[in-house]
């Protein structure tokens, strides 16, 4: 399914839960606001079955922090029985070291662990809780279940961004595949964090400098470069990369049951929150979905529109 500019709908992105343990400054919180607990677990599978039956790929389970959902193992188990191949999910790594195996036991494929600090102390700053030890706990095991391939995720900003290549050097020491270094963009507490936006353009120009290997990725259109070590770092900037929304194929799940087409948009929004409510059977539960989706599809537009 494309939308009206060509970009195909690949990605469905769920926000289980906003509750989190931990208190990121700069929390973009999917560009959503509200409710902290999510939909119950039959209302994210009856979506995701839609969204595989119109042509949706893959599924990544986000939050707040997804590992305080009860019923994740049981959210993934479904998933998988609808046949996904891809399915992802975004965590803070603090219970992973507990969780690790039996996620891949249920059928996740691969993981992001957010990592936005190499020292305790700036771990602390970032997020608010001193758990630098335990994060890097919950790689190792995470590398241990085969979570494969295992992406950190690593926002820069004024505080960390003295830390970015020994944060590369971490990495390459725990194994881990691919890392992500993000921009910090004004989405959520982003907002009033923009403060401490600080850009990418000399980091990403030393990276290019030593990487054996460039490419630009289909999604957002994100520039990756390979190391000597092999290690994949991928640059993602949503507020400076001007064709990044171009690159966009993903579709979003809200915590309270919306249809989100863009992360920085309040007005392109489907609510089909009353359609788990109601009292209809599945059939026509799926059908009013699927036609939400063929409307969000319609009314789907980059933020950021550049004419090349």
């Amino acid at each position: 399914m494309n939308d009206r500019f060509g970009r195909p709908l690949e990605d469905l992105r769920i926000t289980l839960t906003h509750a989190c343990n931990f208190q990121c400054f700069f929390c973009h919180m999917e560009g959503e606001d509200g409710m902290e607990n999510g939909l119950k677990k039959e209302d994210i599978i009856l979506v995701a079955k839609v969204a595989k039956k119109i042509g949706i790929k893959s599924v990544k389970l986000t939050g707040g922090e997804p590992t305080l959902r009860r019923d994740l193992t049981e959210i993934i188990r479904g998933l998988k029985l609808l046949g996904y191949e891809d399915i992802s999910m975004t965590t803070n790594g603090f219970l992973l070291k507990n969780l690790a195996f039996k996620l891949k036991e249920a059928g996740l494929d691969r993981i992001n662990i957010s990592l936005h600090a190499i020292s305790r102390e700036t771990f602390k700053k970032i997020t608010g809780v001193d758990a630098f030890d335990k994060v890097i706990e919950g790689i190792k095991t995470a590398i241990n279940a085969g979570l494969r391939p295992i992406k950190l995720n690593f926002v820069v900003n004024k505080r960390n961004i003295s830390e970015t290549f020994k944060f590369l050097d971490l990495a390459e020491k725990l194994g881990v595949d691919e890392v992500h270094l993000i921009e910090l963009h004004p989405v959520g507490l982003g907002k009033k964090a923009f403060t401490e936006h600080d850009d990418l353009n000399a980091i990403e120009e030393q990276i290019s400098r030593v990487a054996v290997k460039k490419e630009i990725r289909k999604k957002h259109f994100r520039p990756r470069y390979v190391l000597p070590s092999g290690l994949i770092v991928e640059v993602i900037k949503p507020y400076a990369n001007p064709i990044f929304c171009a690159g966009c194929n993903r579709i979003r799940l809200s915590v309270d049951g919306k249809l989100k087409t863009c992360l920085y948009r309040e007005d392109n929004v489907i609510d089909i929150s009353d359609v788990f409510k109601s009292d209809f059977n599945e059939e026509v539960k799926e059908k009013l979905i699927e036609k939400a989706f063929m409307v969000a599809i319609a009314i789907r537009e980059p933020n950021f529109k550049y004419k090349l």
